[in-house]
């Protein structure tokens, strides 16, 4: 058995994507794959018991009949934090060994995904170097390379490891187009000399980023009018719709997979909207449209959606909710694997924790 720890420069770098990519192909490969997020830390409740989001939608996705309690043994709450800053002595190096002898059994790999950035949980000693050390465990650092100066949160990232032996490499994830030849040519070479892997670079992809209707749905805490059949489909982009209704249609028409946001006194954006073929419209303030709009829409097939609060709350919750999309389908999972596998070198990776893919 081995494994490898997924680690990261900041928060919301793809950890999870690549987690479960990589996870997928090796099942595909006839390996038998094993999970854990350590630390957890977005919490949610399933069925009065407290686990990891992520957690659970990789147990689901893989296809792992692990308990929750061994996938995510450790959950990062404020008590969590207070006992370590009061230097309260807990069981978390033992709950943490239990848990990867329990989801390493019988498993060729085991994917362990990082928490936050790669420095995170260092008040308890479970920061992601700390854990891999604990585990015997390889590293592999994604880092979301929004601009050049990636780089220096990479080298950065290689201070805190410490150990030149525990990083198999890089994987340079959400490049935007307009950089992919730069950091091709320069910022490869550069790590390279180094001696630093860069197993591979992944452009920016607006899949995604995207998010469906029903997650918009869930977040924003809506109320769907019509077209509740519609919320299985995704949006790329939004739109505030606070223009003059020849403007906006120009906007609505180049980008058809949008959501518009306006006030739901706004019938006439609404009307421009849905005669767009817009994705949905997200109306503010509690303010139901008019029955015109309402059977305009459902005729359309496009949702409408009602929220209480008012344009900018919502428009602050779109752009995290985008920003931060997670890969909780299996139309996402599909798009994630075609990624991996046209992008990085899988061979590569594969060697580097001493498994032999030869795909």
């Amino acid at each position: 058995m081995t494994s490898i720890l997924i680690s990261s420069s900041e928060e919301f770098s793809g950890k999870s994507s690549i987690c479960m990519g990589l996870g997928k192909i090796f099942q595909e490969n006839g390996l038998k794959v094993g999970y854990m997020k350590p630390v957890g830390n977005l919490l949610i409740d399933v069925h009065g018991s407290l686990t990891d989001e992520d957690s659970v939608c990789i147990k689901q996705l893989l296809g792992i009949d692990d308990p929750d309690k061994y996938i995510t043994p450790i959950h990062l709450t404020d008590s969590l934090i207070d006992d370590a800053l009061k230097s309260v002595e807990k069981d978390l190096d033992e709950r943490l060994i239990e848990a990867f002898s329990a989801v390493s059994k019988d498993k060729d790999v085991v994917f362990i995904e990082g928490t936050g950035g790669i420095g995170g949980g260092s008040i308890y000693g479970l920061s992601d170097p700390e854990i891999a050390r604990k585990l015997n465990s390889k590293m592999l650092l994604v880092t979301r390379f929004d601009s050049i100066f990636a780089a220096d949160r990479i080298l950065c990232d290689l201070r805190i490891i410490g150990n030149d032996d525990m990083l198999t490499g890089v994987i340079l994830n959400e490049v935007p187009e307009n950089m992919l030849e730069r950091v091709s040519e320069l910022v490869v070479p550069f790590f390279e000399k180094r001696g630093i892997r860069v197993f591979g670079i992944i452009a920016e992809d607006i899949t995604l980023r995207s998010v469906f209707i029903s997650e918009i749905v869930e977040e924003l805490h809506a109320e769907v009018l019509v077209a509740q059949d519609k919320l299985e489909q995704l949006v790329e982009r939004y739109f505030v719709g606070a223009m003059e209704v020849g403007a906006a249609i120009k906007y609505f028409r180049r980008q058809p997979n949008s959501a518009v946001i306006t006030g739901g006194d706004r019938a006439d954006l609404q009307m421009a909207a849905i005669e767009s073929r817009v994705k949905c419209l997200i109306l503010t303030g509690n303010m139901r449209p008019s029955g015109a709009v309402l059977a305009s829409a459902e005729e359309a097939g496009i949702p409408v959606i009602l929220v209480r609060g008012d344009t900018m709350n919502t428009i602050e919750k779109m752009e995290h909710l985008i920003g931060h999309a997670n890969i909780k389908k299996e139309v996402k999972l599909e798009r994630v694997i075609e990624l991996i596998k046209n992008n990085l070198d899988l061979n590569a990776i594969s060697r580097s924790i001493g498994v032999d893919l030869n795909i």
